[in-house]
């Protein structure tokens, strides 16, 4: 090979060295990085720290997580508004305003038609099978009956879903824009309770309330939003937008006994 040969060919590796290699995570997952990135970077961490704990944290990651996680399937978007149609419009309500059994198909009162009004784009088949496997959905002869209104995907993993990825970068941007200056932007809802001295023994009771509570209040804003939707203006623009409540434990903080510290395991290995 000749000097000038050579000269190209290390002139080419170079280049291909400055090339940011691609990434191998979705828009959601680039989007939640970056927006913790900088609230980490507004709260005072350095750009190169924020780069070595995040190192640190993927050392402890099993290798397994990432292809495991690549064979789930897709979360179906708008799947859970699917629900919220079923039990607000009166064409899907029975007399005492309950979700009414529906055929699959049909030309008007069918999930096909219901699931057609939400987005047509999405087929009525596979989104009653998502329903169904998510427990959302119950199958009685040949009608379909919503088991409740809220779509809960527990354990639930894979690319972009909407409990996880989605939930995390929206809260995320919650964080980002309130730590902003007033003066530029008003701020978003963003309330917590929070008790430092919580007995471990009611952890459980403190579940079921905010479950029930959090339950009603959800469905509330949910019924809301969706009066809101049904009234809109023909080409008037919209944005989607969602409220989220979750509970929290700091387990740092534990205090007491090796017995409590053994039950709270025992009650996290049921959990999962």
């Amino acid at each position: 090979m000749s000097a000038r040969r050579t000269t190209r060919a290390s002139r080419a590796a170079k280049r291909d060295r400055r090339k940011p290699k691609p990434l191998f995570v979705g828009p959601t997952s680039l989007e939640a990085v970056t927006r913790f990135v900088r609230i980490l970077a507004r709260c005072g961490a350095a750009p190169q720290d924020i780069v070595r704990a995040v190192r640190i944290a993927c050392e402890e990651i099993p290798s397994d997580w990432a292809s495991r996680a690549r064979e789930s399937p897709r979360e179906i978007d708008d799947a859970a508004h699917v629900l919220t149609v079923w039990f607000s419009e009166p064409a899907f309500l029975d007399a005492k305003g309950h979700p009414r059994p529906l055929p699959l198909e049909g030309p008007s009162r069918s999930v096909a038609a219901l699931i057609r009004s939400v987005n047509a784009q999405l087929d009525p088949r596979s989104v009653v099978s998502y329903l169904l496997r998510s427990g959302a959905l119950r199958r009685h002869s040949r009608l379909y009956v919503p088991r409740e209104r809220m779509l809960l995907l527990r354990g639930a993993r894979g690319p972009d879903y909407f409990r996880t990825l989605r939930v995390l970068t929206h809260m995320l941007g919650t964080l980002e824009h309130n730590v902003l200056p007033k003066r530029l932007v008003p701020g978003w809802f963003e309330y917590f309770a929070e008790n430092p001295n919580f007995p471990v023994r009611l952890r459980d009771e403190l579940d079921q309330r905010v479950m029930r509570l959090g339950k009603d209040i959800l469905s509330g804003l949910d019924a809301y939003m969706r009066r809101r939707e049904a009234t809109r203006k023909p080409g008037e623009p919209t944005i989607r937008v969602g409220v989220g409540m979750h509970l929290w434990e700091d387990p740092r903080t534990l205090r007491g006994g090796q017995r409590e510290r053994s039950g709270l395991r025992k009650r996290r290995k049921r959990r999962s």
